[in-house]
């Protein structure tokens, strides 16, 4: 819904302009909410609001809001779906209410409930709430991290915004935080686990944690945990349940947790690439409103890749209308950079080029509120190469134990020399796996620990260790699909929705047993007899596609040296301009790892050298004369705009 900014400071007799920082934070993010902005300041805090009208779209709605004393303010990115519910029993409460939209609802809340308030939003929510009276300020983010929030602490003064790009001209010089940034040549994730970002100084408020500044001093502390919401007697329940009622019942959840996501004065579409998840998402949409838009991402001259005839066929029989955006090489290579820009981070997914495009594409039509599926693979275990496989692999290697270790010696040194591993890499194999993990603290192996043993009534090891894998991807693998989402929509100015995240579905699906999602019938089987009651049989029981793109082709003009001398990787990482050849000459062997590095470089001359986003546009124009410029020795220097 909106762009968030402001700061708290600890300093009496502070010279700053407080006002002026907050407004520029606000104008670099001014994709997030072109409708209003708004600036006030309180004593020694300054809230600031670039607002993206949904709810409530007149003036009443303005933010920054204060209740009627003036002790009460809040500013806010997000939706609370059951706000009109809220509002009634607060209205009971004695309150009184000026708007008709969630922020006022929030405010309200907040002042009768507390830090409990926050358990009863349905929804998603950066929020920034400020108790005039102690000079207390509280940033909270949803229970998943769909929304952003970001804080670092420059020169006695806590700055907070929704996006990082915002906080780095106040963070200057950029440093990369080099721990955050081998966790992202592992994982390509550095957005779980720890508040560091990739940037020294800049911390992430973690999803359902609430961080509260006063007097100078920073606390952070959860008020939510998914692990305490997996249950014996709920997981119990459903294996002793006819399958008939498990289906009825989280088809229920599903459909109740999209009409929610439909509410608003301003109009809605959704993304339908012609996937299982999108289509039913679009599929029960469409069933309490025909007033909506689908659009989809086609791919130029990739049948093998392209589901817009699933999603053709889908929309016409719902009666709905289609918008398709062709991706072409050219249209991916142009908008990459920007891509980039707006992600705050090198990019995890090349699809993210494709959701820009398509963002954009919707606005131009009207459409300000997207609905998509993200979330569906992880809560009902849709990557058969992570939840099938890992079920194998459990079953397996009590078997492999008994094979020759010479065996076992020869085909492991074929799989280091398949992946491209040096032979002496075979010799120290031992030392890798703790490697690994002493990366990042073993926080991801302590997580997939406490996740498994969240399942420790399971009677069956390998169902507790599969269980737990599909739980801990909801705060390791889903983030950065989650980022990709929201920076590429708010990019062009449209808010994304995620029902699969409703918390009340997820706290139902992380209680069923195993062959309810990983089954011996299929993958997502339980989502799949859901969709049956929406979709025809062809869209639903075929072979899982995702949202592919021919990326070797697509980055094929970036495999030059040219590209990179004298830049981040070179100077900054910095990576000998011998090794470095060598990777951009073997890029075919690995496109996706190529594509890690160069929008790495990207990156990395934006949010660390300071380069601006024309200048890098430029740089990596492919063809022309700005092609022959990006060989140049010296760059043009500037904030990223």
């Amino acid at each position: 819904m909106c762009g968030i900014a402001g700061l708290a400071c600890a300093t009496h007799d502070c010279h700053e302009d407080h006002e002026a920082i907050v407004a520029a934070m606000c104008e670099m993010q001014a994709h997030r909410g072109p409708d209003d902005q708004g600036v006030v300041l309180l004593d020694r805090v300054c809230l600031g609001s670039r607002r993206l009208s949904i709810l409530d779209v007149s003036p009443a709605g303005h933010m920054p809001m204060c209740d009627p004393t003036g002790r009460w303010w809040v500013t806010y990115n997000g939706e609370v779906y059951n706000y009109r519910a809220l509002r009634e029993e607060l209205q009971a409460l004695g309150h009184a209410f000026t708007s008709d939209g969630d922020t006022e609802v929030i405010l309200h809340a907040w002042m009768e409930w507390g830090r409990d308030a926050f358990a009863r939003f349905v929804g998603m929510f950066a929020i920034a709430l400020v108790d005039r009276d102690t000079g207390t300020l509280q940033l909270v983010r949803d229970r998943y991290g769909i929304k952003p929030l970001y804080h670092a602490a420059v020169n006695g003064h806590l700055l907070f915004s929704s996006e990082m790009k915002t906080l780095g001209p106040c963070t200057q010089p950029a440093r990369v935080d080099r721990q955050r940034l081998m966790e992202w040549f592992l994982y390509r994730n550095a957005d779980s686990f720890r508040p560091e970002t990739m940037i020294e100084g800049i911390s992430s408020v973690l999803p359902g944690h609430v961080v509260t500044v006063r007097n100078g001093e920073v606390r952070s502390a959860p008020f939510y945990n998914l692990l305490s919401h997996v249950r014996a007697e709920a997981h119990e329940g459903y294996r002793r349940a006819r399958e008939t009622d498990v289906v009825a019942r989280v088809d229920s959840a599903l459909r109740e947790a999209v009409q929610c996501r439909l509410v608003s004065d301003v109009p809605v579409g959704t993304l339908c690439s012609g996937g299982l998840d999108s289509s039913l998402v679009t599929a029960i949409a469409g069933e309490y409103t025909r007033d909506i838009t689908a659009f989809n991402v086609a791919i130029e001259n990739a049948p093998e890749l392209d589901e817009r005839r699933f999603a053709e066929q889908l929309t016409r029989s719902l009666g709905i209308e289609l918008v398709s955006f062709t991706l072409t090489g050219d249209a991916f290579r142009a908008m990459l950079p920007r891509a980039v820009y707006h992600s705050d981070l090198p990019l995890t997914h090349p699809n993210s080029v494709a959701y820009l495009h398509i963002s954009q594409v919707a606005r131009s039509h009207g459409v300000v509120v997207l609905l998509s599926g993200e979330g569906a693979d992880e809560l009902f275990g849709g990557y058969s190469w992570s939840y099938r496989r890992l079920r194998t692999v459990e079953r397996l290697l009590p078997l492999l134990g008994h094979l020759p270790h010479r065996l076992i010696d020869q085909v492991t040194l074929v799989a280091y020399a398949m992946a491209g591993l040096p032979a002496t890499a075979h010799r120290f194999r031992e030392t890798l796996p703790p490697t690994v993990g002493a990366i990042d603290g073993y926080a991801r192996r302590g997580w997939a620990r406490e996740c498994e043993q969240a399942y420790e009534f399971v009677p069956r090891a390998i169902d507790r260790t599969v269980l737990g894998r599909m739980l801990g991807d909801l705060h390791d693998f889903l983030p950065p699909l989650l980022r990709r989402l929201d920076r590429m929509t708010m990019a062009a100015s449209v808010e994304s929705r995620v029902p699969f995240l409703d918390h009340r579905l997820v706290h139902e699906v992380v209680n069923l047993p195993l062959h309810y999602r990983v089954s011996a019938r299929a993958d997502k089987w339980l989502l799949k007899r859901v969709a049956e009651r929406y979709l025809p049989r062809r869209n639903i029981w075929r072979k899982k596609m995702g949202f592919p793109i021919p990326l070797a082709s697509y980055i094929a003009p970036y495999a030059d040296f040219r590209f990179f001398r004298n830049g981040f990787c070179q100077q900054l990482m910095p990576l000998g301009e011998t090794g470095l050849r060598d990777a951009i000459a073997r890029w075919a062997s690995n496109p996706f790892a190529f594509f890690g590095l160069l929008t790495l470089e990207m990156w990395g001359r934006m949010f660390v050298m300071g380069q601006t986003l024309d200048a890098v546009e430029q740089c990596f124009a492919t063809s022309g004369s700005a092609a022959s410029y990006a060989g140049h020795d010296e760059m043009p220097a500037g904030q990223p705009r």
